[in-house]
């Protein structure tokens, strides 16, 4: 089937006002899976889930990576497996159809080389993941090197969108990296309308 990019709207916030509000729902989703598949989900899932129920975004704070890494692991199955499969989303598709991966550049340079240093960064952060861990020197990972789960906030949006409007008439939709910065730009536009986030996953 392949890999696929999805866009969606989320909260000011990106994912944690939905994450931290659905937490017993969640938990209730998981625990059977764990007790069926418990060699499938890492040690302390669990236990990490109840430190958010008891201490809110508190419990995103951490001095240990591998802490952080765990709550990135939570966090996505989360927004993935979870949310859609029990059809409760927490942001808004906006996916302007269904694109694979492999139609995106890996750098906005390679395709805009007029891109300033700012666009090719928010560019690059968009696919790359985004952790809500507090973590010192902690770096989002993909725990498959597939799924990634990535969003810009609201200002953030607006700051890209304007870096990428100018070149937008030099974008060419039959043009494989092309395509990809203008689908890019296209659901930046929705945001902004929207004034949310934006979020992406690559799944």
């Amino acid at each position: 089937m392949g890999t696929y990019v999805h866009y969606s709207l989320g909260d000011k916030d990106g994912v944690k006002t939905a994450f931290l509000a659905d937490l017993g729902v969640f938990l209730a989703w998981l625990d059977p899976r764990i007790a069926e598949y418990p060699d499938e989900f890492p040690a302390g899932m669990r236990e990490k889930i109840l430190d958010f129920m008891r201490r809110g975004d508190a419990a995103l704070m951490t001095a240990s990576r591998e802490e952080a890494r765990l709550i990135d692991l939570i966090v996505d199955e989360y927004y993935w497996n979870f949310s859609f499969d029990n059809h409760r989303h927490p942001a808004i598709d906006i996916t302007p159809s269904m694109h694979k991966w492999y139609r995106y550049a890996s750098e906005l340079s390679d395709v805009l080389p007029a891109a300033s240093a700012v666009a090719c960064a928010y560019y690059r952060a968009l696919f790359r993941g985004c952790s809500l861990a507090e973590c010192d020197a902690h770096v989002y990972q993909s725990q498959d090197s597939v799924f990634h789960l990535s969003w810009l906030l609201p200002a953030q949006v607006v700051a890209l969108l304007a870096e990428l409007a100018p070149f937008e008439s030099e974008l060419d939709d039959m043009q494989d990296d092309q395509a990809g910065v203008l689908w890019v730009l296209v659901s930046l536009q929705e945001a902004k309308r929207a004034r949310a986030s934006l979020i992406v996953a690559i799944a």
